[in-house]
């Protein structure tokens, strides 16, 4: 009698067990995405260029909105900022400020370049020149000035690197060497209008 009763319990058990086993169905390849143990970078929502509303625009002529860095703009050249050129600033300005950004991954922008006490009567920056009055602060790698860090320190991918002019209705009272993260949030608490720029660096390593 026991072993009348154990025979179907054995037999589902097999049957279940088989079950588990395969479905019938092949299971996809992993994809490299789900192998790797570097994450890539992430995507960016950084705008290839940003117009203000009133009117105020940047632009260079070194390249174009979402364009490559120039080569003279990276330590593999001369290490200097790009000319920039901006219009229709507000009659109200005081003064002037320019940043450059990696907004490669958006929750987490790197301040990579501040420039504050520009006059609010310039039209642009020449390539690699500080205007009379200007000033640059630390970034966020405590460097002074402009000092695009070497694409070798990045994973290998492109960089989203954003430039933003500032206009603010009074002096920012911010000096030489002033710590950017502090003097960045202050530009851009202070900014009555502002416009972007962005250009990509690549890395194939």
């Amino acid at each position: 009698m026991r072993r009348r009763l154990l025979w179907p319990i054995v037999v589902t058990l097999a049957l279940v067990a088989a079950g588990c086993a395969s479905d019938g169905r092949d299971l996809a390849e992993a994809q490299p995405w789900q192998t790797t143990t570097t994450r890539p970078p992430p995507p960016t929502f950084a705008p290839e260029r940003q117009d203000s509303p009133t009117g105020l625009s940047l632009t260079s002529t070194r390249f174009e909105a979402g364009g490559e860095l120039p080569v003279s703009a990276t330590c593999v050249g001369e290490n200097i900022f790009p000319d920039l050129f901006w219009g229709d600033v507000d009659a109200s300005a005081q003064e002037l400020a320019v940043a450059l950004a990696d907004q490669t991954d958006p929750e987490i922008p790197v301040l990579m370049w501040l420039m504050a006490g520009i006059s609010p009567t310039l039209t642009g920056l020449e390539a690699g020149v500080r205007p009379e009055g200007a000033f640059e602060t630390t970034d966020d790698y405590g460097i002074t000035g402009y000092g695009e860090p070497c694409l070798e320190s990045y994973a290998g991918g492109t960089r989203d690197l954003q430039f933003i002019v500032y206009v603010l209705d009074r002096p920012s009272n911010l000096a030489l060497g002033h710590p950017g993260n502090e003097a960045w949030a202050q530009v851009r608490n202070q900014a009555i209008d502002s416009a972007s720029l962005l250009a990509r660096a690549f890395n194939d390593g």
